[in-house]
């Protein structure tokens, strides 16, 4: 009996720990955000993200087309258009002024979790078009990368219409900072990728807001511990928890953490006809993110 009072305590105690996530706006947001933003603000997008390409005003801020009506970013491709613009937003420490406007500029962060929401117009054709986001280390002025936490679509059909985690690094096994530039795809060390479960980009789901939530770890110094994973609507897509993400890099005095998180619109093979797709919702957080908290950000 006493076990059966004690199993169902302990159930009723986890039950009443996850129902009292609070949810929030981004006005009223808990320690744990590093950064929010809902896009209600009426302040120049610009004032938020040291990187902003408005693409020539088609990447931009448009009431009523985010989440039920509110605020987000309409993304407008051209059929063809390779680059349709992006945003860039540094934390903690950085290494050059140009990444500015950085939330928590004094810190040193080896954990994060970011949320973006993302919903393509009925209609949708191509796939992901690649590049979505990624959490980084810009580690010099010349934007070495210590580390890279890519979240991009496949490549052939079908598995373009699935997310895909790509963990690389910078640094070698020995600890040496060997990336020379940004996007050093010759020397970087790819450490496995995996693709979700969930047919984001596929035609029956255009027309709805999805909302993606990663989560990246760097390893303790001289492990192979390192977190990357990720969810789709709270449904978890691809995990690794074995990445030397750095080595024993982050021993250093002149090492960087995790720095920058990007939200892009980027299609190698450029957009397959005129059409468009919504961002809303970005948040980064040190502590978990879960979707269906009765719109979490707003």
């Amino acid at each position: 009996m006493m076990r059966t009072v004690l199993i169902t305590g302990i159930i009723l105690l986890n039950f009443l720990i996850a129902g009292a996530q609070v949810c929030f706006t981004c006005a009223d947001a808990p320690g744990s955000v590093i950064f929010c933003d809902d896009f209600e603000s009426e302040e120049p997008v610009s004032d938020r993200y040291f990187g902003y390409d408005d693409n020539n005003g088609e990447f931009i801020r448009m009431k009523g087309v985010g989440c039920d009506g509110s605020a987000g970013m309409r993304v407008k491709w051209q059929k063809g258009e390779v680059a349709a613009g992006g945003l860039q937003k540094a934390i903690g420490r950085v290494p050059e002024a140009g990444m500015n406007k950085a939330a928590f500029p004094n810190s040193e962060f080896r954990e994060i979790y970011w949320r973006i929401d993302l919903k393509h117009e009925a209609g949708w054709e191509g796939g992901g078009g690649d590049k979505l986001s990624r959490a980084t280390a810009i580690a010099s002025k010349n934007w070495q990368q210590g580390f890279i936490a890519h979240i991009w679509s496949g490549g052939n059909a079908p598995d373009n219409n699935y997310l895909v985690m790509d963990p690389a690094s910078g640094i070698s096994e020995a600890g040496e900072l060997v990336s020379r530039k940004y996007n050093d795809f010759e020397n970087l060390r790819w450490l496995g990728n995996r693709r979700g479960t969930y047919a984001l980009f596929s035609p029956e789901n255009a027309g709805k807001w999805h909302c993606i939530v990663a989560h990246v770890k760097l390893n303790t110094p001289g492990r192979s511990d390192g977190i990357f994973e990720y969810w789709i609507n709270d449904t978890l897509q691809a995990a690794r928890y074995d990445l030397n993400w750095h080595a024993d890099w982050n021993t250093r005095p002149d090492s960087y953490m995790i720095n920058a998180v990007f939200f892009e619109n980027y299609w190698n093979n450029g957009s397959v006809k005129d059409q468009e797709r919504y961002f809303d919702n970005i948040l980064i957080s040190t502590a978990p993110i879960r979707c269906n908290c009765d719109n979490a950000t707003r």
